[in-house]
């Protein structure tokens, strides 16, 4: 029997087995890469109907749960219009086109326990939003990843509009993380230059498809609100 299979006989024996809520297997002779959260801007609402109709989109017609900033849960879509009537009506901007909602999805791989990914992501928006904005919140479990549709109202309690800065998304990303290894879930936020440097190197990636992939990180994060 070899040396490996030696070590690993022990181990096992011994008890140091451990159990992570997404998997991911870790010992000194065993690597893998620990998976990367996902955060993506995935658009805007500038009226009323746009509005009710995400929310409509959200909740699946009612059928998931929609949590508030405030922790309370809504299936009623008659309750949610209610909401979006409130947040289109509530704005401090004139102008024609101003972007009442921003949509924000976060998941995780799969393999990742839904409800610890709603957990994570219901303790990151508190830390990041419910100071100063309203927002609703909606777990979603019908692809292979979990993920949370994140929307939320633009308009600050104190009058100034939601802002998202270059690098923004990123700190959100190791925000996001940190709230997973709270719950003893291994996840990486990875800057996106080293995540594409790191495919290039593993993939092989052209130069061409490289710097397109840059671009398009970079525009993802410069988005003006």
């Amino acid at each position: 029997m070899s040396s490996f299979t030696n070590d690993q006989a022990s181990g096992l024996l011994s008890g140091d087995v451990r159990y992570k809520a997404n998997r991911i297997k870790q010992s000194g002779r065993y690597t893998k890469k620990p998976p990367e959260v996902m955060i993506k801007i995935s658009g805007h609402c500038k009226n009323l109907t746009h509005i009710q109709a995400h929310f409509d989109y959200i909740s699946r017609n009612g059928k998931l749960d929609i949590e508030d900033e405030q922790g309370q849960t809504y299936q009623d879509t008659d309750a949610l219009h209610l909401i979006a009537k409130e947040w289109c009506s509530d704005t401090a901007s004139n102008k024609k086109n101003a972007r009442h909602t921003t949509h924000i999805i976060l998941s995780m791989p799969d393999g990742t326990e839904p409800k610890s990914v709603k957990q994570a992501v219901s303790a990151f928006a508190k830390k990041t939003f419910a100071d100063n904005h309203q927002y609703v919140m909606a777990l979603h479990t019908d692809t292979d990843s979990p993920h949370v549709h994140l929307t939320v109202k633009n308009l600050g309690f104190d009058g100034k509009r939601l802002h998202i800065k270059k690098g923004q998304p990123q700190i959100w990303r190791e925000g996001f993380a940190a709230e997973l290894e709270q719950l003893g879930i291994t996840a990486e936020a990875t800057p996106s230059l080293k995540r594409l440097l790191s495919a290039c190197r593993e993939n092989k990636m052209t130069k061409a498809v490289f710097e397109q992939q840059v671009v398009g990180e970079e525009s993802q994060e410069n988005i003006e609100h």
